[in-house]
């Protein structure tokens, strides 16, 4: 990836001798490329050297490019060493921006503005406009999907990726492996069943439903239950036991 050149400071234009403390330089990871800045900036100046970095290393000018602004309330530590910025991932809509001293890291969004948004244009390149589940701010690992999390748009990506997420309800209740940045397509391998009722918990059973009546038992699970797994429980007024296919947290929907 191109870095951005280094740039002077009046001092340095002055023939001081003194070092800069502000450029850009590069650095070879063990993955890549990535540039660097040394930052002790206000979120605005963060946000216009990482447009920069980007328009750089995607050859495009900087102002084709859109960062999205930070919430306000976000106080981002002045970095003692060198702010770092890549693409953690496949599409180049999210921008990481890692410090080591002290540690922190944040993702950024990024638009181009002006880019090819047709079906014909994105064909010319392999790509197909196709729709996708994504989140509008970053999900920490961990996170259960719940209804509401999710919003639909639509992306130019590869016609042969089939691990897209097609329906959030095939998520819904199921647990996020890593973090999942912003505005970036929901996959399959990015979700886990989580475990949503616990060995001893009570449980809300619902009997009947589909066959003209429902009822509604509690029960205790006699063994932990991913979502959509049977499990057996008790009836804790008759002590009977049952079957039943986990629905939800702490819900089951009886056989």
């Amino acid at each position: 990836m191109p870095c951005l050149p280094h740039h002077a400071t009046t001092q340095d234009r002055q023939g001081s001798g003194s070092a800069p403390r502000h450029g850009w330089r590069a650095v070879w990871l063990g993955l890549g490329l990535s540039c660097g800045v040394s930052l002790a900036m206000s979120q605005e100046a963060l946000l216009q050297q990482a447009r920069e970095w980007a328009a750089h290393s995607q050859n495009i000018p900087v102002d084709h490019l859109v960062v999205a602004p930070l919430d306000a309330r976000l106080k981002v530590a002045p970095c003692e060493r060198d702010v770092r910025f890549d693409y953690p991932f496949q599409n180049k809509q999210s921008l990481r921006a890692r410090c080591d001293a002290p540690t922190w890291q944040l993702f950024l969004q990024v638009t181009a503005r002006g880019a090819p948004s047709t079906p014909t244009s994105a064909s010319t390149t392999g790509l197909v406009m196709r729709p996708v589940w994504v989140a509008s701010q970053m999900l920490k690992r961990g996170t259960v999907i719940q209804p509401g999390m999710l919003q639909q748009i639509t992306l130019a990506l590869p016609a042969g990726d089939t691990q897209l997420v097609a329906d959030p309800r095939d998520v819904q209740n199921m647990e996020l492996l890593r973090d999942w940045p912003a505005n970036t397509p929901l996959r399959n391998y990015d979700v886990k069943p989580t475990q949503l009722v616990k060995r001893g918990q009570q449980v809300l059973v619902s009997v009947g439903e589909g066959r003209g009546f429902q009822i509604t038992v509690r029960a205790e699970a006699q063994q932990d239950g991913l979502m959509g797994e049977q499990i057996r429980l008790k009836n804790m007024e008759s002590g009977r036991m049952l079957s039943a296919v986990v629905s939800g947290p702490s819900t089951a929907r009886g056989l």
